[in-house]
């Protein structure tokens, strides 16, 4: 190739990307009610925050009836506030702050609310902008990327089997079925801080797929199937995903976004007030079902609700696994309940003594009035 044709094929600018994406979450089989929460940014939205970027969050809630809706809920309303308004320009930075906002506040709340002690969350967030990705990361909620025919995990499981398998005491296969499988080493809202992990910015590609899921999903739907299945329109996909764990018992919740990195033009933009970008405006398309199904969700059931905005209130049913947290939260005795078991020992201890001494009186007046007379 010649000089020429090579400085003229370097000056050929990349191509803006954008995001398409689609949005499903399902109750499941097993569970009277959905605790996850599946959350975005438009690009309307953006247009007014300083990051930028096409936000996604997936949250899977834990802590029992209430807790674990109210806790996935807290963390998908706000990251995505927070993300939106950040007064950073440093994406890094304001998926940090977002993260650890989110925690203190389900932490807040579960302190001031005894029927949500000890609730928390995974949460999951990935930013799309220009060219580029970002993701924060807590627990064990799931980013894969599905690039040509590689599809890879780029988040890291915040839970003991996972631990144990990166240290080499079980394997990927052992992993799956052990039985401590739901127990997680890191969750949103179970203490004051929280380690968060952060990455980014890395390069993204025309046609990338990302898929962000709760174990729900992961948990019954493997790597093969799930990129597999990434080759479908992403609409088709994301419904596929979830069909598939119904056909497998779905036992937990089951929510995915999946999202398909393409040329700007080829969906249409708009320019944000800032000039800082072009991104597709278009929304999402979403599903959500808060009712068991009886037959597996089609695409003619799609809705157009925000997903995790609502849960019915029905009585909590046994899971075949609840989520809980390795070290567990013990909760401080209520103002005034050590000084009153103090005083219950005290009287307690009083009544014993109070019983030998009368016991050793009648005993000596039993011995006076027994003793033979000189």
């Amino acid at each position: 190739m010649s000089e020429s044709a090579t400085a003229e094929n370097s000056a050929v600018p990349m191509p803006r990307l954008g995001v398409q994406a689609v949005l499903r979450t399902d109750v499941g089989l097993v569970r009277s009610e959905n605790q996850d929460f599946g959350t975005y940014t438009t690009p309307r939205e953006e247009s007014s925050s300083h990051p930028g970027g096409r936000l996604l969050v997936v949250a899977d809630g834990m802590g029992g009836h209430r807790g674990g809706a109210t806790a996935s809920r807290l963390a998908g309303e706000t990251v995505k506030a927070q993300y939106l308004g950040s007064e950073t320009y440093d994406i890094a930075q304001a998926l940090r702050e977002a993260l650890t906002r989110a925690n203190a506040r389900i932490f807040t709340e579960a302190q001031a609310n005894p029927d949500l002690r000890g609730m928390g969350t995974t949460t999951s967030a990935l930013v799309v902008k220009n060219n580029q990705a970002w993701f924060a990361h807590v627990g064990d909620s799931r980013i894969y990327l599905v690039r040509g025919d590689e599809i890879r995990q780029i988040t890291e499981d915040h839970s003991l089997v996972a631990s144990m398998v990166r240290e080499g005491l079980l394997t990927p296969k052992e992993a799956e079925t052990h039985p401590r499988r739901n127990v997680l080493q890191r969750s949103m809202g179970v203490a004051e801080d929280v380690e968060i992990d952060v990455s980014g910015p890395f390069d993204i590609k025309e046609n990338d797929i990302f898929i962000l899921c709760s174990d729900g999903l992961h948990g019954l739907v493997k790597e093969p199937e799930l990129k597999e299945i990434a080759a479908l329109p992403i609409n088709q996909a994301a419904t596929e995903y979830v069909k598939r764990a119904l056909a497998r018992g779905a036992p937990d919740n089951v929510t995915v976004i999946v999202a398909k990195i393409v040329p700007v033009d080829d969906i249409g933009g708009e320019t944000l007030v800032d000039g800082d970008e072009t991104l597709a405006d278009q929304p999402f398309d979403e599903t959500q079902r808060d009712t068991a199904p009886i037959t597996p969700i089609t695409e003619d059931s799609a809705g157009t609700e925000d997903v995790g905005e609502t849960t019915l209130d029905l009585p909590a049913q046994p899971d075949r696994l609840e989520k809980t947290v390795e070290t567990p939260i013990v909760a401080s005795p209520p103002r005034g309940s050590i000084a009153k078991w103090v005083l219950i020992a005290v009287l307690a201890l009083g009544g014993a003594g109070a019983a030998w001494l009368y016991w050793n009186h009648q005993q000596g007046i039993a011995a006076t009035t027994t003793a033979p007379a000189r």
